[in-house]
């Protein structure tokens, strides 16, 4: 799309990847809502990631679309709902200093023949990248979201460091950094991430009617997936990015599987570490009882195919797929990472410390086929993601930062 083509003094939302996750899901939702409240708004992200060539997209409504697509269901999604749309050549999601040299010089450009009113950055390296150039270029309003803080992955100490003094240095060149936990807030005030008017949290939400309405049926959803109506499966969804931890799931899975033979594990997502993934599985021997379906655009309506959600992660900020496991009542276990022994809280679902490889196969092994607490805790679930987060406040409580 060209840039002169598209309005001036629009609202910009911008984000570091088109690869279809969480982070994509409240952009594209955001963008939507703003559209339908007569809000300029155009969407901008970084060009497709590379990711294993053996994995297919598919859903029910999309199967047969070329893979060339792959990495690009942000863009698509916008241009299917008739969102601008701008594709950044040169973001970067790491750290990688000529990449962001250029993305800097590349958003500069961008915003001086845009003048937008206001910048929505997500993510760390847009956080970073397009607040300097928002500044430099004298954007009225800077805003920035994050979704969980980077320095609390499992990187080496310098990166962690240098993050911490990345965010520390760029909380000046934003007006508003906007967390999605208190937990996220009280560190960015521990750690002296102070922007030049607030910090403030505004918890992810869920239309849980909305949602309910595009479930699949457990029946409808085993047949695609071809399985068993009366196999015991533990799914997740998750992309295979390090702070997914899914290397260190198979593990669980296998243990987990060793002790009771009727569990089966199914994985949904792709990624750049799907190919090791596979590989591991295949040393493990698991292929028989650990299924990875690849991308599934239709995946938030498969929740009823599995008997338990699991969520292993090692990092997290707010999960969206907590929110739509609660919505969906599917019994969780999540390890305590990010927002979510918060989210669940006080009984709507089960937390493990990360890295217990013995609590989580034991967790699985305890709930699976206890239907009483897994009733118990669906119920709990639903009724705290339906009263605690709700979108529509989620989207009130964003949109007025842009006034």
């Amino acid at each position: 799309m060209l840039v002169n083509n598209l309005p001036k003094q629009a609202n910009l939302l911008l984000i570091t990847s088109q690869d279809w996750g969480g982070a994509q899901l409240y952009v594209f939702e955001l963008a939507k809502e703003m559209k339908q409240r007569d809000m300029p708004v155009i969407v901008c992200a970084g060009a497709a990631i590379r990711r294993s060539p053996h994995v297919p997209i598919v859903s029910s409504a999309d199967a047969g679309r070329e893979t060339n697509n792959a990495g690009r269901e942000l863009g698509i999604k916008c241009r299917e709902e008739n969102i601008d749309f701008i594709e950044l050549k040169y973001m970067a999601r790491d750290i990688k200093p000529l990449a962001n040299l250029l993305s800097l010089f590349e958003l500069i450009g961008l915003f001086r023949r845009l003048k937008p009113r206001a910048v929505h950055l997500n993510s760390t390296m847009m956080g970073v990248v397009g607040s300097l150039a928002a500044t430099v270029t004298g954007v009225p309003r800077r805003l920035y979201c994050i979704g969980g803080w980077v320095f609390n992955e499992d990187i080496p100490k310098w990166k962690k460091k240098f993050y911490i003094w990345a965010e520390r240095i760029s909380a000046a060149w934003k007006d508003v950094i906007t967390l999605v936990h208190p937990g996220d807030e009280s560190l960015a005030i521990k750690l002296k991430i102070k922007p030049q008017k607030k910090l403030v949290t505004i918890p992810n939400g869920i239309d849980v009617p909305d949602f309910e309405s595009k479930l699949m049926s457990r029946e409808r959803a085993r047949e695609i997936l071809k399985i068993d109506l009366e196999a015991k499966i533990v799914g997740t969804i998750a992309n295979a990015y390090p702070p997914k931890n899914l290397l260190w799931y198979l593990d669980v899975c296998k243990q987990a599987h060793n002790a009771d033979r009727r569990i089966f594990f199914v994985i949904m997502g792709d990624g750049p570490l799907f190919d090791e993934l596979k590989q591991k599985r295949d040393t493990l021997g698991a292929q028989d009882f650990i299924m990875f379906t690849g991308r599934r655009m239709d995946a938030p309506m498969m929740y009823k195919a599995f008997d338990l959600f699991v969520l292993p992660s090692s990092k997290e900020g707010m999960p969206i797929t907590l929110l739509e496991a609660m919505a969906a009542k599917t019994p969780i276990i999540a390890t305590d990472v990010g927002a979510a022994k918060w989210m669940l809280a006080p009984c709507a679902g089960v937390i493990v410390q990360p890295g217990d490889k013995n609590a989580l196969a034991q967790e699985i092994l305890n709930l699976i086929h206890d239907k009483a607490r897994k009733t118990n805790l669906a119920e709990s679930a639903y009724k705290s993601v339906s009263q605690r987060f709700s979108w529509k406040e989620t989207v009130n409580k964003t949109l007025e930062l842009f006034e």
